[in-house]
């Protein structure tokens, strides 16, 4: 009973909390419905629109003028984006001055090996390590952070 109102909810209403509003299915929007929600929309849905399958959404997302810093390294990390879309973020100045950014890029297996490698001399022994042991990067990615590993010790 809502005793503010004095008023019962009659059985088969939907009480709605209005703090936690229903996000919408995103997949059954138009694509153009989608590219202004990943403009505009909470972080939850750019963190769903950054893994849609159209590249404009996703593009959208990374163009979104309430995009922070956090949420491009938490996209860094994900194994799911598509490669364009790691590429963009590699590609950004602003975003790969950030350390944990370019960290997480380089430990991405979807990550292009060229643009991965670049990035190898900005990390730390630390890192270099484990990505000479890490077996979900590329080949060419793991035998460079090596040949970076090896130089370190001499």
């Amino acid at each position: 009973m809502d005793v503010a109102a004095g008023v019962e909810p009659i059985a088969g209403d939907v009480v709605q909390d209005e703090t936690a509003a229903p996000s919408p299915v995103l997949s059954g929007l138009a694509i153009i419905d989608r590219m202004k929600l990943a403009m505009r929309g909470t972080r939850e849905q750019r963190s769903q629109l950054i893994r849609d399958s159209n590249k404009l959404v996703a593009v959208a997302v990374l163009s979104s003028p309430k995009l922070t810093e956090s949420e491009v390294e938490n996209f860094a990390r994900m194994a799911n984006l598509t490669e364009d879309v790691l590429r963009i973020i590699g590609t950004n100045r602003a975003w790969v001055k950030n350390y944990n950014v370019v960290s997480a890029l380089t430990r991405n297996p979807k990550m292009p090996p060229a643009m991965a490698m670049n990035f190898l001399q900005r990390l730390n022994e630390r890192d270099l390590k484990r990505l000479a042991t890490d077996r979900n990067v590329a080949e060419p990615v793991r035998l460079a952070a090596r040949k970076f590993v090896s130089k370190a010790v001499r």
